[in-house]
Order: C-alpha cells, then structure tokens, then sequence
C-alpha cells in the first residue's frame, strides 16, 4: 500500500467513524457497494478521481461545521478549557474560566504559539514517538501538571493539571485542553499518555 493510499484509507475511516455513518450508509451516499467503501478504507483500492473528489468535499464540509461547533462548544465553559489546532499549535478558542484566569494569554486567541512551547508541552512537541502516535490518530489522551505552557509571560503562573484530548476532524487535528488549578507541592511532569486502543 502506498503512503498516499494509506492516508487517504485512514483520512476515510477516520472522518466516517467520528461522524457516525456506517460504511453501507456512504456506500448509498456515493452509489458504490459497502465491499468497496471497505477495500477504500483498507488501502486495497482507491475510489475513481470522480469520487475522490466527492468524498473530499463531504469531509471538509463537515469537518468545517464540527470545528466551529468545537470552538463555540469551547467558549461556552465555565471552566478552564481552551482548542488548539496542532498546525502550529494555534490558540483557537477559550472558556470563558481561561479568560478570567489568564486574560492576558487569551489576548493570543488567533495566534501560533509553535515556537513558544517550554516545560511539558515543549516536550510533547519535541517527543518524535508522541507526534509520530498524533500524526497517525493513535494518541487519544495526554495527561500532565505544569505552571506555563509557553514563554510568553503575560500572567501569573499557576499550577495545575491538565488533560489534552486530540481530535481529528478531516485534514485538521484539534487539542482541547482542560485546566484545574492545583497545589504548588503537585509535582510537574506528563503523568499519563493513552492511546486509543488503551480505551477499550
């Protein structure tokens, strides 16, 4: 299988289990057999350029409505939370708790924030294993305490922990991250790293 056909297979699957729609259902949709929806979804075959195309614009038109759903949804909290897109590490939305805790880095809504990661999370980013298990959807889960994410200092640091849950929607990969300040005495460091298939 080539590299292409391995990640438009995995794109494929990955856009129709997020959605809920059974690989007869697309079938329909497409006017094709559920046995070719499966040899697409394997790496056995490709779908025509016709299809292809089809296909491409079903997942981004979805994947654009469920962004925005996730960045409104995000917005919304009460708590600390805020949505990353991974390409660049870009600062997409925030809770309105985030905004009352860290005014200043919500200023940064909009912004890549790539080149300013230190502490935990500049350790994640520099992991190659981590971002290789990110690239290819098997990292679900990211666990850590830290007191800043960045070098941009702009508020007060805080310890807290926090939990970074990694989504795929079409081409984009979103983390949404939830915060809860802690106790100083909690010890720094990444305290939990799951993938998917240890959910089951």
């Amino acid at each position: 299988m080539s590299e292409d056909n391995a990640a438009f297979a995995r794109r494929l699957r990955d856009w129709r289990r997020l959605s809920g729609i059974k690989q007869l259902a697309l079938a329909d949709m497409l006017g094709v057999s559920q046995a070719a929806v499966s040899y697409w979804e394997t790496g056995r075959d490709r779908p025509s350029a016709e299809l292809l195309k089809r296909i491409d614009e079903m997942i981004a038109s979805s994947s654009v409505g469920e962004v925005t759903l996730e960045r409104v949804f995000t917005e919304r909290q009460p708590g600390v939370m805020a949505l990353y897109d991974l390409d660049g590490i870009r600062f997409m939305a925030a809770s309105r708790g985030y905004r009352a805790l860290w005014p200043g880095m919500y200023q940064l809504q909009g912004k890549s924030l790539e080149r300013h990661l230190v502490n935990e999370s500049g350790l994640m980013l520099a992991n190659q294993a981590l971002r290789r298990d990110v690239d290819s959807g098997k990292l679900a889960l990211v666990s850590g305490v830290s007191d800043r994410h960045t070098d941009i200092v702009v508020d007060i640091a805080v310890r807290h922990e926090w939990t970074i849950r990694i989504r795929r929607f079409g081409p984009k990969t979103l983390l949404s991250i939830s915060y809860d300040p802690c106790a100083e005495t909690v010890p720094v460091g990444i305290t939990e790293v799951k993938l998917f298939s240890d959910l089951k």
